[in-house]
């Protein structure tokens, strides 16, 4: 019996002397691996994840996506393909090259078009062109304003503006422009620049008149008297002008006239209104006019 049970006691020492070597073996790294061809070591065991379950899964995923080794910049370069008109260019020089030869293949750029200098039929320097057609008084377009108080600029006539009535009415003042204050009747109470043509000089003239209460208080027209108020005018050439609520003033070629308002014409803000051309006098206009004028 003892004998028996010394082997006993012997086989389980010699079994957990077995089971402690082999899990040693297993659980340390070897300290003693290897060597490849070159004679460097080759490391094997915990340093080594490409058996690891996460490493498998990685390997799955790269596998099934295609390659994850260039990033997303790189990527998106290569599936840009390069057109024949837009080619990839490495240096200076060959860009320049290239717009070189775009130029001789689409030839000379178009000059952009100076508009700097383009007219338009409403901004002539003279101002707005009027219009009386043959048979008529009015002038159009018209000039009319409300509430005004002052009417200033300048008139232009040309040749398209002379005419003859073959009568003694060519002596009747024409309306240019002027403040009236009684707007339904312009002929009542106003001041007005009047204007006519000399047949004699075949020049324009100018001057200053008024309307009180339909009475006509006409300018000077004795050239020989101190207070003379007719001021010639050639065509082509351009007056000044000027009416508010203290006189008249005309002025051309160093000439100047003032006129006051007369007694009896009371200037009235609220019925104020700017008088637009208007031929005569008496007769209608004998052919078609035309002249200019600016109001500042």
């Amino acid at each position: 019996m003892t004998k028996a049970l010394v082997g006993r006691v012997g086989g389980l020492a010699v079994g957990l002397g077995i089971g402690l070597g082999i899990g040693f073996a297993t659980c340390t790294p070897a300290s003693a691996a290897p060597n490849d061809s070159s004679g460097s070591p080759v490391r094997v065991g915990a340093a080594d994840h490409s058996a690891s379950p996460a490493h498998r899964v990685s390997a799955a995923r790269t596998n099934l996506s295609g390659s994850r080794a260039a990033p997303k910049s790189v990527a998106r370069k290569d599936l840009k393909t390069p057109s024949a008109s837009a080619p990839v260019l490495e240096s200076t020089a060959a860009v320049v090259a290239w717009r070189e030869a775009r130029k001789s293949v689409a030839g000379p750029v178009a000059p952009v078009a100076d508009t700097s200098k383009v007219t338009f039929p409403w901004s002539d320097p003279r101002g707005r062109q009027i219009t009386i057609y043959k048979g008529t008084h009015f002038a159009i377009p018209n000039s009319f304003g409300y509430f005004v108080q002052q009417t200033t600029g300048t008139g232009t006539f040309i040749a398209n503006s002379a005419y003859d009535l073959g009568d003694v009415d060519q002596y009747d003042w024409n309306k240019f422009t002027g403040i009236a204050f009684t707007p339904l009747e312009p002929d009542r109470n106003s001041a007005m620049v009047g204007w006519r043509y000399n047949l004699t000089s075949q020049e324009f003239e100018i001057a200053p008149f008024y309307n009180v209460d339909k009475v006509r208080i006409l300018p000077n027209e004795n050239p020989l008297s101190p207070g003379y108020e007719v001021i010639s005018v050639p065509a082509g050439q351009t007056f000044g002008f000027n009416v508010d609520y203290t006189g008249i003033t005309l002025s051309y070629g160093g000439r100047t006239v003032y006129k006051l308002y007369p007694p009896g014409l009371v200037a009235n803000v609220w019925t104020a209104a700017r008088v637009s051309g208007w031929f005569g006098g008496n007769e209608v206009a004998p052919r078609t006019l035309s002249y200019f004028i600016n109001l500042n």
